[in-house]
């Protein structure tokens, strides 16, 4: 029998990620809320927290908590679907709140044009616990296991501890 090797498998299973896909979205959808928001992009001109060289990029992204409800349920093989993969990666918590809710969001893409990490600035209140930035980095394929297994036991525990 022929053994393929972890790395290539790992490459192609990098390749047809529908995490990828969900992550893309996901910062499609962001764009499209800052584009149609003049006070998220009066908040990123005004403020002296972002920097210059970000103020106008074309990928920056408003999370405004409105994503989940465009989401199908969780109920839904689709929905739970699209939700584990967002909590696989960081995205969403356990308890289905966005990690970058009430964010200005800054994604950086590789060479391939695939997002690897994003920082959030946070706009209008901050609450008690939140941070007013934020950072986030794709998970590498094989911390997917261990973030999975850390989402478990936040579930087990009906805790979140980010």
């Amino acid at each position: 029998m022929n053994s393929i090797p972890l790395d290539s498998y790992l490459n192609v299973l990098g390749q047809i990620n529908l995490d990828n896909l969900n992550i893309k979205q996901v910062f499609d959808y962001y764009q499209q809320r800052y584009q149609a928001s003049t006070l998220a992009q009066q908040f990123v001109v005004s403020s002296c927290r972002i920097d210059d060289e970000f103020k106008f990029d074309l990928r920056i992204g408003l999370c405004d908590r409105s994503m989940g409800t465009n989401i199908p349920k969780a109920r839904t093989p689709e929905g739970a679907s699209i939700r584990g993969s967002l909590q696989r990666c960081g995205l969403i918590r356990a308890t289905g709140h966005e990690l970058f809710r009430g964010c200005i969001v800054i994604p950086t893409v590789d060479n391939n044009g695939s997002i690897i990490s994003a920082v959030g600035y946070r706009i209008g209140r901050i609450r008690n616990g939140d941070k007013a930035v934020v950072y986030w980095h794709k998970p590498e394929p094989k911390a997917y296991v261990e973030t999975g297994m850390s989402y478990a036991k936040e579930l087990i525990h009906g805790q979140t501890y980010h």
